[in-house]
């Protein structure tokens, strides 16, 4: 007892006093990220970085003023290809959509964003690869009294000759047949989204240039709701960023976190700009 006790008191001796660690958070930086659909539109999102040492109402969701605070409004942004240049036009705080049909399938495309209110500015490149298609893709629905269990089943090939990335996107949305819905405006409009996931593979993911893969989407669906799904080809660069992104657990890290940590090409801002060309399907799941 007494070795103990000695024990404690020399342990105890040896605590240093608290050293004051003075942390100042970053300066805010603008933030995007990017959807293009060749042949119709690109879509730029754009939002100013929030510090994570500045407290938030809930850590795990974010109130309508918070979200207000980082989304950019009445910013000039423009995309640059093929010798031409497209002014984005802003179609709600913080969204922008090309003006122009974009005419190529692949190729290198240039980001230029300036928000007014702060003096902030970024510039980004990125390479549209060439389009990959499913081979076969199809949900399996299970409709059960209280619920509904949903499934994507899918197969791709990869040319073995090269290094590829991939990412197969799906999207749960609460709508109807009758919507008119197309692959752009399914996953330009999120105010009806239940959930989004997706899948990242590489080569490594393919056996003899094959995969067959089911990913599970929901047991939330119901049978009026539908089920968007994309495959692209996508950079090493992206495929690192979406794989730090998919490591965020918390949806504020998500939105609002300063992604320092993230792979980006974008200058003087966080986030990735990325061009892909994406094969994508809607299912109905009544026709299920």
């Amino acid at each position: 007892m007494i070795i103990f006790v000695l024990a404690v008191l020399l342990i105890n001796g040896c605590i240093p006093d608290p050293i004051d660690i003075d942390v100042h958070p970053s300066e805010p930086r603008l933030v995007i990220s990017s959807y293009i659909i060749p042949q119709k539109i690109m879509t730029v999102l754009l939002t100013k970085s929030f510090s994570p040492l500045e407290p938030l109402s809930n850590q795990d969701s974010i109130a309508q003023d918070e979200i207000d605070k980082i989304l950019v409004s009445n910013a000039f942004v423009t995309v640059s290809y093929n010798n031409r240049v497209d002014t984005l036009k802003m179609l709600t705080a913080g969204v922008y959509v090309s003006t122009n049909t974009l005419l190529l399938d692949y190729g290198t495309y240039t980001l230029y964003a300036y928000d007014p209110s702060t003096g902030f500015s970024i510039t980004a490149v990125t390479n549209l690869l060439p389009q990959v298609k499913f081979d076969t893709v199809y949900p399996s629905v299970v409709k059960n009294p209280g619920d509904t269990l949903v499934s994507i089943n899918y197969e791709i090939s990869d040319n073995l000759n090269e290094e590829n990335y991939y990412v197969a996107n799906f999207i749960l949305k609460q709508s109807s047949k009758g919507a008119n819905l197309d692959i752009s405006s399914y996953f330009g409009n999120g105010s009806n989204k239940i959930l989004s996931v997706f899948d990242l593979l590489n080569d490594a993911s393919f056996t003899d240039g094959k995969l067959i893969k089911t990913t599970f989407i929901s047991p939330m669906a119901k049978a009026s709701d539908t089920v968007a799904v994309e495959l692209a080809n996508i950079s090493k660069g992206y495929y690192e960023f979406l794989t730090a992104y998919k490591r965020s657990s918390k949806l504020i890290n998500q939105l609002t976190g300063e992604p320092i940590n993230y792979p980006s090409n974008v200058q003087n801002g966080y986030g990735y700009f990325n061009a892909h060309y994406p094969d994508g399907r809607i299912f109905f799941l009544k026709d299920y």
